[in-house]
């Protein structure tokens, strides 16, 4: 009988640490961004991978912790959790 090796343990990716001053930062850039209708680059990380988004923001949700971004022709809704940086 053969021993079977067991299989490497993954490694939890652990997603980026984000300061006080980069909140600060990304909530400036959406209130311009709301005010103005400026256009804005969100960068997402969610499910282990990151994610970027170009539109204008239209509604900040505090209580759901959701943000709804014109993208073209079409509303989409982020969680405001996942958000690591606005340009």
């Amino acid at each position: 009988m053969t021993a079977i090796p067991k299989p490497p343990k993954s490694k939890v990716v652990a997603g980026p640490k984000l300061t006080e001053t980069d909140f600060l930062e990304i909530g400036e850039r959406i209130g311009e961004s709301k005010e103005f209708n400026v256009e804005v680059d969100i960068t997402i990380y969610a499910q282990k991978r990151y994610e970027t988004v170009i539109g204008i923001v239209t509604e900040v949700d505090g209580q759901q912790g959701k943000l709804s971004l014109q993208v073209g022709y079409e509303s989409i809704k982020i969680n405001m959790n996942n958000i690591v940086s606005v340009k």
